[in-house]
């Protein structure tokens, strides 16, 4: 008589430093998958060790996090840990949980083509709203709010120069040497941002100011 084939335990990793928010999270995922394998970690580093370790086949990450424990949460930690994840050939399924998702954007291209499940969502919405993106991302499906949808796309080197100009301060020589550019191709990209934006020249506005204040409130720079 053949035995029915032995079905795999499911594990979640759930990477939030808010003891608050894991407290809710964690007993939301229990009651709707009794069976999974629930971990937890509050910082990047915990976070990463834990997935090489137990390999979880869905992570819930809030984008804003410490680096490792006692460190101070930032949003590019969570953002470069999702781009280590998404590297890793298990592409794990992936649900973000965040006060603010609008950073998702400078991921869009890698999103797209994505070959685990990604989904994305405020975590002050309702636990039944997070659940049903737990489902999508389990079944593989990619789902990003319509905010994220219509964002248009960004080349990665724009917004390398974005980065270089509003976060380190350089000027367009420095980052054209940093970037290993001709200064005519920064002022290029400078232009398909400007356009991209939707920024336009106006009488007493600094441009380069007004590219800052649009990239800033589409998520494209912290």
């Amino acid at each position: 008589m053949s035995q029915e084939p032995k079905q795999t335990l499911q594990k979640f990793l759930v990477v939030d430093d808010h003891e608050a928010i894991l407290q809710g999270t964690i007993p939301a995922l229990k009651e709707k998958y009794p069976e999974a394998e629930i971990l937890a970690a509050q910082d990047a580093q915990t976070a990463y060790q834990q997935f090489e370790r137990h390999h979880p086949n869905l992570l819930i990450v809030d984008l804003c996090l410490p680096e490792k424990p006692q460190g101070q949460a930032q949003i590019e930690v969570g953002m470069q840990l999702l781009k280590t994840l998404m590297s890793s050939p298990l592409a794990p399924n992936l649900v973000v949980l965040s006060t603010n998702v609008k950073p998702l954007v400078r991921l869009k291209p890698i999103i797209n083509t994505y070959e685990g499940g990604f989904a994305a969502m405020d975590k002050s919405l309702p636990f039944r709203e997070m659940l049903k993106l737990v489902d999508l991302a389990l079944r593989g499906s990619i789902y990003l709010s319509s905010e994220l949808r219509s964002r248009p796309e960004f080349d990665r080197k724009w917004l390398e120069v974005l980065t270089l100009k509003y976060q380190e301060g350089l000027t367009d020589k420095a980052i054209a040497q940093k970037m290993n550019l001709s200064d005519r191709t920064v002022r290029n990209y400078w232009i398909r941002l400007q356009d991209t934006l939707g920024v336009y020249d106006e009488p007493g506005k600094e441009l380069r100011i007004q590219i800052e204040i649009a990239a800033r409130k589409i998520g494209l720079i912290n």
